[in-house]
């Protein structure tokens, strides 16, 4: 189901996020029952990539599903709970934003961007409503492509 043309649709997206939130790492991910798979990611180093999968339970994203809706935190290691998360002492990021991507009302996976620095600043109805429509035009690339 996943092709070039959907890859490289995402990683545009992707691409194009990172540069308008200021963010270090953007991941479109798919989930199945209890396992995250990335899909598309722009990071440094390539520390994520098509591909990879975690137990969604070792994820940020586990929150995003469990609420089904969008998160955007300035500062993980100030939120109680979020700071001993299990990825946090390996991967402490402290700039978070994520948004469930939808299909036939259910969740099929997230879009998110992250970094390891704190923002100085939350992220304001703009970024969230940005985030939330990529979300929209990835879940309507896909159904496209699954039709």
């Amino acid at each position: 189901m996943w092709n070039q043309d959907i890859q490289q649709f995402c990683d545009n997206i992707l691409k194009e996020g990172l540069e308008h939130l200021d963010l270090s790492v953007g991941i479109v991910s798919h989930i199945e029952q209890d396992t995250y798979s990335i899909l598309a990611a722009k990071s440094p180093d390539n520390a994520f990539k098509h591909g990879d999968r975690f137990p969604l339970r070792n994820t940020y994203c586990k929150d995003v599903v469990a609420r089904g809706k969008t998160m955007a935190l300035t500062e993980l290691g100030g939120f109680k709970g979020l700071c001993q998360h299990p990825l946090y002492t390996n991967l402490p990021l402290e700039s978070y934003i994520s948004t469930p991507i939808f299909l036939n009302q259910e969740i099929w996976g997230t879009l998110n961007f992250s970094s390891m620095k704190i923002r100085d600043h939350k992220f304001n109805a703009e970024e969230i409503s940005y985030i939330e429509k990529r979300a929209k035009v990835i879940s309507t690339a896909i159904s496209e492509i699954k039709t």
